[in-house]
């Protein structure tokens, strides 16, 4: 098996995390999904964006939360990241969703919003079969199970403990886990499960990325598309000697 990427907020170490021009460098780069996060404006209109502070990635300041989405419109994204990315702008959900459409899956990390808003964003979209969710917000986490009980959730194993209780607790199909969690017992449980694994891994060790694909996982959540794109390569050969 062959894990798909997930690059984490768009290929976010070469453009703006969480903008169109990260989501184009990780899809130019093979990216299989893009992991984006989820906030909404003071007039309940969803974004692309980490923080609920704007401060660190816009050229704006103060809570995403208490600013229109007029005023969300005009900021620039991409400024601080680099002079050439300036003219990003912090994507509407509904608009970034549009440009993965048939060309990536999204991993959808629900910072804080409307849960039903999101659902139904994500359901017009046509992505509902090609994303996933997951907020470290319980009350999120519990909004988006009841707004879109079709779709597949994803929970964490250190908010889990383990796996009967991501499945039977959390409704997850999907238990994501880090380095220091990956032990056999645990994928075998989530297999008899019938759920899929992710790792998530800031890193960039070929030995860490080699440990994912031996293990067989189904994702690896990541930044380092380069590296990880190196080791699916050597992987491959292995697997095809001939070719």
């Amino acid at each position: 098996m062959t894990p798909k990427l997930v690059c984490h907020r768009g290929a976010s170490l070469v453009a703006p995390e969480n903008t169109f021009a990260a989501a184009e460098a990780a899809l130019e780069g093979g990216a299989d999904l893009i992991e984006l996060d989820v906030r909404e404006s003071a007039d309940g209109v969803l974004y692309v964006l980490h923080d609920r502070m704007l401060d660190r990635t816009t050229d704006g300041a103060g809570p995403i939360d208490l600013m229109t989405s007029a005023e969300i419109d005009a900021l620039d994204a991409g400024r601080w990241f680099a002079p050439e990315f300036e003219g990003q702008r912090v994507p509407r959900l509904d608009a970034y969703l549009d440009a993965l459409r048939g060309r990536a899956g999204a991993y959808v990390e629900i910072k804080w919003c409307d849960p039903d808003r999101a659902a139904a964003i994500i359901r017009d979209s046509g992505m509902m079969d090609r994303c996933f969710t997951f907020s470290f917000e319980a009350e999120m986490r519990a909004g988006m199970r009841r707004a879109a009980p079709e779709m597949r959730h994803m929970v964490t194993l250190t908010i889990a403990r383990n796996v009967s209780v991501a499945r039977s607790v959390h409704g997850a199909s999907i238990v994501e886990l880090v380095p220091g969690e990956l032990r056999p017992g645990v994928v075998a449980a989530a297999r008899a499960a019938g759920m899929e694994v992710m790792a998530f891994y800031e890193g960039r060790s070929p030995a860490v990325f080699r440990s994912f694909v031996e293990a067989g996982l189904d994702y690896i959540n990541h930044d380092h598309l380069e590296v990880a794109r190196a080791v699916l390569a050597e992987a491959g050969r292995a697997e095809s000697p001939e070719a």
